[in-house]
Parts: C-alpha cells; sequence; structure tokens
C-alpha cells in the first residue's frame, strides 16, 4: 500500500493542489495528515474542504488547528501568526471549524502512530532531538511515528538507547525503513517550507516496499503571494514564502 504522507498546509491552496496532484500521479491508496491545515495562508478555508474529501485518511490536529478548541494557544502565537489566523476565522465555515475541533490530537494505528508535535505533547511540543526519540519511545505504536509541526523534513532511526536525527537535504529521496529499527518522520512541510526551498514537501510511505519517498514539488507560489497582499497579510509572510521561510 502507498499512502501520501503530509503537513502544515497552513491554508496554502496552489501548494496543496500541487502536492495532491503528486500523489494522485503517484497512485497512492489513502493519506496521512500531520495537522495545521489553517493559518499563514489565505486559504484556509478551501484547503480544509479538500483535506475533509480525500479518502481513506487519518488526520490529527495540529496546533493552528487548535485554536477553536484551545484559545489559550494563541499566546503561544507570533504577530504574524495571529494576523492569519484572525483571517481564517473570518473565512471558515461552520462544518469547517467542527471538522477542525473534531480532530484527535495523535492516531495510534497498531502499526505507525500520527501526531503534529511529540507524543508525549501533541499539540505544543516540536519533535527535534534524540532525546525525544527515546523519551517518547514507549508513547507510539509500531514502527514509525509520522510528525509535522517544525516545517523541515527529517527522519530519526534507531531503538530506546541509540538513535540518529539527520535532516532531509536531498530532494525526490527514497530511504529504506528496516525492521530492526524504529523510525520518527516528518514529511516536511506542504505551505510553508522553512529550508530555504519553497516547494512544496511532503512524502509517500510504501508499506509492502517499506520505503518513504521524501517528494518536493514545485507550484507557482506568487499567486498564493497575491492574495496574501490582497488580504493585507504582513510582509513577512508575504516575501517569506517565496523564500522557504
Amino acid at each position: 500500500m502507498k499512502i501520501g504522507v503530509f503537513s502544515d498546509v497552513h491554508g496554502n491552496l496552489e501548494a496543496l493542489e500541487a502536492c495532491l496532484a503528486r500523489l494522485k500521479k503517484e497512485k497512492v491508496d489513502g493519506y496521512i495528515n500531520c495537522g495545521d491545515i489553517i493559518g499563514y495562508g489565505p486559504d484556509s478555508e478551501a484547503c480544509v474542504a479538500a483535506v475533509m474529501t480525500l479518502p481513506d485518511i487519518v488526520n490529527v490536529m495540529g496546533n493552528h488547528d487548535a485554536i477553536f478548541m484551545r484559545p489559550d494557544l494563541e499566546d503561544l502565537f507570533n504577530n504574524e501568526a495571529r494576523a492569519s489566523l484572525e483571517d481564517a476565522r473570518k473565512t471558515l465555515h461552520n462544518d469547517s471549524v467542527r471538522f477542525l475541533s473534531s480532530l484527535p490530537v495523535i492516531a495510534r494505528k497498531g502499526s505507525y502512530t500520527v501526531v503534529h508535535g511529540t507524543p508525549a505533547d501533541p499539540i505544543r511540543e516540536y519533535f527535534t532531538s534524540v532525546k525525544q526519540f527515546r523519551s517518547n519511545y514507549a508513547l507510539w505504536e509500531g514502527n514509525v511515528c509520522f510528525v509535522g509541526h517544525t516545517h523541515l523534513s527529517f527522519y530519526m532511526r534507531g531503538t530506546e538507547q541509540d538513535s540518529i536525527l539527520r535532516l532531509n537535504k536531498a530532494k525526490n529521496w527514497v530511504m529504506t525503513l528496516e525492521d530492526k529499527f524504529r523510525y520518527v518522520i516528518n514529511p516536511g512541510a506542504v505551505g510553508r517550507p522553512r529550508d530555504n526551498d519553497p516547494a512544496a514537501s511532503f512524502g509517500i510511505w510504501d508499506t509492502e516496499e517499506k520505503t518513504f519517498s521524501f517528494i518536493r514539488e514545485p507550484y507557482d507560489f506568487s499567486i498564493t503571494q497575491r492574495k496574501m497582499k490582497e488580504r493585507g497579510y504582513p510582509p513577512f509572510l508575504v516575501d517569506g514564502l517565496g523564500f522557504g521561510m
């Protein structure tokens, strides 16, 4: 089975459409969404609507998605993030708000686990270190834990005693998942990568071949930027999108 794995769409419809078109071309059988459909970008409603219609998808809640259930989280956002979330509040339909509010913070599926941050703190904590790999080791099911939140594609591999962290700098790279290890995999951000490459970042997990493919898909981000400017988004958000920041 081939499963498309993505995260951090962040209201970027053009990037999401490029991602989904590529996954359709690759003939995936299902989807995993590691959270944060809304925020930062100008099309939160359209992105939620698109994700809601995907078949055979496992969704979890991200910290931006959680704002309707956890208004206290807004204190953790910078001014740019707050401005984009305020715009999302104005444009999201009631059905979309209910959908976002109903998402689980963690999905344990036996052979794998999905969470936005870490199993220990799904909404707020960033998964960034081998120390966290070890401390969270008993908190996820299966050999793979898919995460988001950092907007950087990477993998961690190891055991409870010994593990490594590697940021993924290669484009369209395939890694083999070995049975003797457990993995934490971040597919990167569809809508707002933070690795100086604006191309949408996501991946494909092939459960039969036991591989994970890190994919970058270019899209016309100038369309997204134009909409952001028209809606009065902060210049940092608009300009940073083109630089992969």
